[in-house]
């Protein structure tokens, strides 16, 4: 019984080493930075940093603790309240607190 069209046994345990080896890697740099270099595109924050009051929702999702929701009440806030001049000014956005801000101002003063 020959069967030319199964893979080889050292094909199986090869892959399994290699995404092993991925899944290892991913857990040692943490959850956190790996979902962060996910969401910001190579060079992004060292380019210049985002103004605050101009920032589209997309780009303000790079920033440290900014997700899609926060990003949008963000331009929400603006529209309704006038722009943001200031990390500090985030504050007033349900859900931003001091943490936030202070990881925002992080990132934006590199």
């Amino acid at each position: 019984m020959d069967d030319r069209s199964a893979a080889p046994a050292w094909m199986f345990a090869l892959t399994g080493f290699l995404f092993a080896s991925a899944l290892i890697e991913l857990l040692a740099r943490g959850p956190a930075e790996a979902a962060l270099r996910a969401r910001v595109p190579a060079g992004f924050l060292d380019e210049a940093p985002l103004d605050l009051a101009t920032s589209a929702p997309r780009e303000l999702r790079a920033l440290p603790g900014i997700g899609a929701a926060r990003a949008l009440a963000i331009a929400r806030s603006r529209f309704a309240e006038g722009p943001i001049t200031s990390p500090a000014e985030l504050e007033r956005i349900h859900g931003i607190g001091p943490v936030t801000v202070e990881r925002v101002r992080g990132a934006l003063e590199r």
